[in-house]
């Protein structure tokens, strides 16, 4: 073979590696990109609420059919429990509050009955807490009743007892489309609940 040629097969042997390292290069960018990509998909992503909702409470609410403001207070071991702010402009659920006084808002678009359970679960997915969405005759919250702590509801100042106060049903003839009631003109029902 002449120094021509050897020099020519070493310079296609140079170009030949050269490719297979930038294939090489190449692949392994590419892999550590989709790696980085499905790890970022798998752990930024927001991991699903604790406290799922009924698709009758997780829609937002459109055209509404009726207002009804009642007031929750919740007392547990002799302390009043604050009542978070639930209003979320942009997809209104149909039991919010606007402040912490404890007012609830119920203002649907359906026809339907909502109960005290369902704003006890609206508030445990507000806070992705399940614990904060437990009322039943014997717990609110973690709080259950023993031989020395009571839950008790009343109803504008009267003891309820009719069902257990997670199924308390918030009247619908509180107000109409046509004339819905606002605040300070309803007929609302003070809702107390006390453990201790």
């Amino acid at each position: 073979m002449s120094q021509t040629q050897t020099r020519k097969q070493k310079i296609l042997g140079d170009v030949k590696r050269k490719r297979r390292q930038r294939a090489i290069t190449s692949i392994t960018i590419a892999v550590i990109l989709i790696a980085i990509i499905v790890a970022a998909v798998i752990f930024l992503r927001q991991p699903p609420n604790k406290v799922p909702l009924p698709p009758y409470l997780s829609s937002c609410v459109g055209n509404v059919v009726y207002h009804y403001h009642p007031n929750l207070v919740v007392t547990i071991n002799g302390a009043g429990m604050q009542i978070p702010v639930t209003f979320n402009n942009g997809c209104p659920q149909p039991i919010h509050t606007h402040d912490s006084t404890g007012i609830l808002h119920v203002e649907s678009d359906q026809n339907r009955d909502y109960t005290l359970n369902d704003w006890f679960l609206l508030w445990g997915n507000f806070e992705d807490n399940p614990t904060i969405a437990i009322l039943n005759s014997t717990q609110i919250w973690q709080y259950k009743v023993d031989s020395t702590h009571h839950l008790t509801m009343t109803v504008n100042g009267q003891n309820y007892t009719s069902t257990p106060p997670q199924d308390y049903i918030f009247p619908k003839n509180a107000g109409t489309s046509a004339a819905p009631c606002s605040v300070g003109n309803c007929q609302p029902d003070n809702i107390i609940l006390t453990y201790g």
